[in-house]
Parts: structure tokens; C-alpha cells; sequence
């Protein structure tokens, strides 16, 4: 909770002093909120007389009455870390009304700012990419609610490829069995055999039945199953990789909570972003 300073004017006289002290305490009594008594400026000789004759301590001296980042009502949105997928940022950020969040590292220090810009230009983006590299395995099951097969068996933490959705016509395609590829199929045992004895990076089974055989493959393929359909999957697989490759990591305006107010305006009115990072002293993201 934080502390609400009671002062009287600059220069204070005995009144002054008097005033804020009794005020603080009745308020500090009530017991809703921190209240702590200070004066702007020196205690004058006749109010030290009084507070050393009732044992009193002066208020606290504050240098200045300036307001402070700290003093805003600004906004405390759920930092995500930059290996999260895209997928949870995008909820995370519908659910919270946020136009933008800050991304952090590990130690809870400032890696970027994604916006809903940056996850609408990175959908528009994969409408013509048919290619994902160094996919995170734990985050594509994560998106498309998928378990590993073959767990045992895969030693790789991340998937890359072309991607390929397979269709009854194409059983015969030769780039199914490209080892450099994710494919994306239904209940069809055939295709999903040769594409596993061909050694194809990643196999993902839609609502298909599971051959117990395949939780034993070794031949390097990534085998998923999921509830979800192909066409889910085709849609929402490009979500599963981290946002620390969309969001903005250069030229981000922050401020720390102890910046004056008016030293941010004047930064505000040069720039044309619509949420700034707020910092602690330790550089740990504390709002936005």
C-alpha cells in the first residue's frame, strides 16, 4: 500500500507543522491507508520549541513536490517471459483489454514490448510462409494440446520444416517423405508409416488412431498426437513459436517509477507509442 504524505505550505509555521501531524495520525489511525506527516521546508524556532516540549518528532522533510511515475493509477498487466508461444501472449492480452505488454527475461528484466500490431503483422506474414524453423517442441504441444508418441525416443528440443497437410490424393507425393518437413495428417496409417520410415522431422496426427509401434520409433521423427483437426492445426501451429521473435526489442521508451511527471511528458509528446514500461531501481518491470 502506498504512503500518503500530509504537509502544509512551504515554510511552514507552527500551524502548519501542527496540522499535518494531527491529520496524518487521525488518518493513519483510521487504518485505510499509510499516512505519514512532512513539511517543505525548515522547522522554525518557536514550532522546535513546542515539539520538544510534547517529546514530538518534526514532520518528515520532503526536498520537493514534484510527481513521480509512482504516483500514476498505471496499469499491471501479466508480464510474459520471451520463450512463451504467441498463442498465450494474444490471451493473455484478450483477456486484460492490453493494447501492448512488456516482454521480460529470466531475471524479470525488460526484453521487448509485443503489441496486437506485432501478433496481426506476424499472421498476415505466415499467409504466404510455408516454412517454420526451430519450433520449440514443448511449445507446439502446448498449442495444438498434443502429446509426444514417442517421447523416449526424441532427443531434439526443437522441429523445423516445411509444412504439409496430407490429403487422400497425395499418398503417392514425394514430399511427404522429405526429412526436411512437418507433416500434418488424419487417420491414414499408410502415409503416416512412409513418412516415419523416411525419417520426416515431424509427424503430427490429428484425431487418429495410435499404432503402438510408433511409440517405439527411433528413425529421428517427432511424433504428435492431437484432439485437434488438421485444419485447427494448420491455422493455429505458426502460434506456437516464441514471441521473443516478433516482439520489439530496440528503441523501447521506459521509465523508471521515480521519474518526475514532467520529465516524461515532455518525452511522451516526441514519441508515438502507446504503452512505455515502468521500471523499478533495479530495472525489474514492475507496469506499463
Amino acid at each position: 500500500m502506498s504512503t500518503v504524505y500530509v504537509t502544509g505550505h512551504r515554510n511552514p509555521d507552527t500551524d502548519a507543522i501542527v496540522a499535518s501531524l494531527a491529520y496524518a495520525n487521525l488518518r493513519h489511525a483510521l487504518g485505510d491507508r499509510d499516512y505519514v506527516a512532512a513539511r517543505i521546508g525548515a522547522v522554525n524556532d518557536e514550532t522546535q520549541k513546542l515539539l520538544d516540549r510534547f517529546e514530538a518528532d518534526p514532520p518528515v522533510l520532503l526536498n520537493n513536490m514534484k510527481t513521480q511515475v509512482s504516483d500514476l493509477d498505471y496499469d499491471h498487466p501479466t508480464f510474459l517471459n520471451a520463450s512463451v508461444t504467441i498463442d498465450l501472449a494474444w490471451q493473455t492480452m484478450h483477456e486484460g483489454a492490453f493494447n501492448s505488454i512488456p516482454i521480460v527475461r529470466d531475471d524479470g528484466r525488460l526484453f521487448g514490448m509485443l503489441s496486437a500490431g506485432d501478433i496481426a503483422d506476424y499472421n498476415m506474414a505466415t499467409i504466404n510462409e510455408n516454412r517454420i524453423d526451430d519450433l520449440p517442441i514443448f511449445n507446439l504441444l502446448s498449442v495444438i494440446e498434443g502429446t509426444l508418441v514417442n517421447e523416449y525416443h526424441v532427443s531434439q528440443l526443437n522441429v523445423s520444416g516445411e509444412l504439409f497437410i496430407t490429403v487422400p490424393q497425395s499418398y503417392e507425393d514425394p514430399a511427404l517423405t522429405r526429412k526436411d518437413g512437418i507433416l500434418i495428417c488424419g487417420d491414414q496409417p499408410e502415409i503416416i508409416n512412409r513418412a516415419i520410415e523416411a525419417g520426416v522431422c515431424c509427424v503430427i496426427l490429428c484425431r487418429a488412431n495410435l499404432d503402438p509401434a510408433w511409440a517405439e520409433c527411433s528413425t529421428g521423427t517427432c511424433i504428435i498426437s492431437t484432439p485437434l483437426s488438421t485444419r485447427r492445426v494448420a491455422r493455429i501451429i505458426y502460434q506456437a513459436i516464441p514471441v521473443a521473435r516478433i516482439c520489439h526489442t530496440e528503441d523501447i521508451v521506459s521509465f523508471h517509477a521515480t521519474d518526475y511527471v514532467d520529465d516524461v511528458s515532455e518525452v511522451l509528446v516526441k514519441s508515438r507509442f502507446r504503452s512505455y514500461p515502468i521500471l523499478d531501481e533495479n530495472d525489474i518491470v514492475i507496469g506499463s
